[in-house]
């Protein structure tokens, strides 16, 4: 089994204007000494350099309106696009992602292991979310490294993994037979399904290449990863099942966030997975999203 080096999500850097303390071993930090409403011109470098060396980051104690949210959201880049939510009426770059205490359900919105949107010509670089409300246990949002989970191949299988393509689609999470299913578990969430957006099919590199950190990484999105181009379907989704385990199924490849009132997450799709812990029926969830327009996945 794949274990990673204790310094695999070590602090790199020697940052001046923030203070970065790594959060698990595989990836994930905590940054603090910055106020999110008015960050430096020399914090927003910093925090810039955090994200491409942890993956993901965490601020806490963070007092933020939207408004801020998506000023902070416009430093890394352009407003991704949304296409199955809506966001609010005056903000409609910033998902409400809610849940109230007397939901009959305990079904959450995006509750399976993927990396957001990744059936788009150019996937969302980051994804940026605030706990507004935070019950008193449970909802807690798992990471997952894909730096490392290429790591963990062996460079056999990491051949034949870089020679491949991923064909990537909603049509499981959001086709048309899923309407009657949102309507029934997500009682305070409009989630639109089907259409182009949901049935449309895009193919990226199965490995591919960190813009920034320039490392390697196994772009497998779980639900969004719907088959390996030019293999027979039933080899196709064994592989792929194998690599998502490969994936979520080592405790040491994770991160496992707990959200308080006023905390930010920030995670960069491009080499991260994610879960939401839908563990809290009863109590109240709110939070607020934007995600960061990216670019064309590039191979090896």
């Amino acid at each position: 089994m794949f274990s990673p080096k204790a310094e695999t999500n070590a602090v790199k850097r020697d940052y001046q204007h923030i203070e970065v303390t790594p959060y698990g071993a595989a990836l994930g930090a905590v940054v603090t000494g910055v106020d999110l409403r008015n960050p430096t011109e020399e914090q927003m470098a910093e925090i810039k350099c955090a994200i491409t060396d942890h993956s993901a980051i965490f601020f806490r104690g963070q007092d933020i309106t939207p408004e801020d949210q998506e000023r902070f959201t416009t430093y890394f880049g352009e407003f991704g696009v949304d296409p199955f939510v809506e966001g609010m009426d005056e903000h409609p770059n910033v998902l409400r992602l809610l849940k109230e205490a007397d939901e009959s359900t305990n079904v959450v919105f995006g509750g399976t292991w993927h990396s957001d949107w990744s059936f788009q010509d150019k996937p969302p670089s980051y994804t940026i979310l605030f706990g507004k409300d935070i019950p008193q246990y449970g909802g807690d949002t798992l990471f997952a490294s894909l730096y490392n989970a290429y790591e963990s191949l062996s460079p056999t299988m990491q051949g034949i993994c870089e020679s491949l393509n991923v064909v990537h689609s909603a049509k499981f999470g959001y086709g048309d037979h899923m309407a009657d299913l949102y309507e029934a578990v997500l009682e305070n969430m409009d989630v639109k399904t089907g259409g182009e957006d949901a049935n449309r099919l895009k193919t990226h590199p199965m490995v591919t290449v960190h813009p920034e950190s320039g490392k390697k990484v196994l772009f497998i999105t779980g639900i969004y990863s719907l088959a390996i181009e030019g293999m027979h379907l039933h080899e196709s989704q064994l592989l792929l099942e194998t690599l998502q385990n490969k994936i979520v199924e080592n405790p040491l490849n994770l991160c496992r966030f707990r959200w308080e009132p006023g905390s930010l997450a920030m995670w960069d799709n491009r080499c991260v997975q994610h879960l939401p812990m839908a563990d809290y029926q009863g109590h109240r969830r709110e939070m607020l999203r934007t995600i960061v327009s990216g670019g064309v996945p590039m191979g090896v």
